[in-house]
């Protein structure tokens, strides 16, 4: 489960967990790979160098795959005049930062799908400022957060954004 943060009242961060057996099964599946190939070849006849050369090659390619997509944290920044900036981390550190400006902003929505299972997560929506079309960026899919958590993620949004009752009504 998804750990939720409250960086004073206008930020929100989630923190995800590590999932070691995710990268075990992995690990296991390629290691169980690597041995049918070299039997198959004929790589046992020169050695167990080889093989275990080639199983902590592919448990250490696994690993940094693993990292690099799997995320570490997320988290939505809203700043009342200026707009939304949202930013996730991957396990090995690396940022990536997305910046919606007010002015572009529609609304923030919660949003339920269904996907193998019923998904509730929010999202933006949004005005592409190259092609004018109106966009949907989901947000903190990966959290499962319960809909009371999104509830109070969406009303202060709301009340950052000043979005107007009118707009809703």
């Amino acid at each position: 489960m998804s750990q939720m943060k409250w960086q004073k009242d206008y930020e929100v961060k989630l923190i995800y967990p590590c999932r070691t057996a995710k990268l075990l099964i992995i690990l296991t599946v390629l290691n169980a790979f690597v041995c049918f190939i070299s039997s198959k070849v004929g790589l046992n006849e020169h050695g167990i160098e080889w093989i275990l050369a080639s199983h902590v090659g592919v448990a250490t390619l696994a690993c940094l795959l693993v990292f690099k997509f799997e995320s570490k944290s997320e988290s939505m920044l809203v700043v009342p005049a200026v707009g939304i900036n949202v930013s996730s981390v991957n396990r090995l550190g690396q940022v990536n930062t997305e910046f919606f400006p007010r002015q572009l902003v529609q609304d923030v929505v919660i949003v339920e799908a269904i996907i193998m299972r019923l998904a509730t997560y929010l999202a933006i929506l949004y005005q592409d400022p190259t092609s004018g079309q109106k966009k949907i960026r989901p947000m903190f899919l990966k959290s499962r957060l319960k809909i009371d958590e999104l509830k109070s993620i969406y009303q202060k949004v709301q009340k950052n954004l000043n979005f107007v009752s009118e707009k809703k009504s």
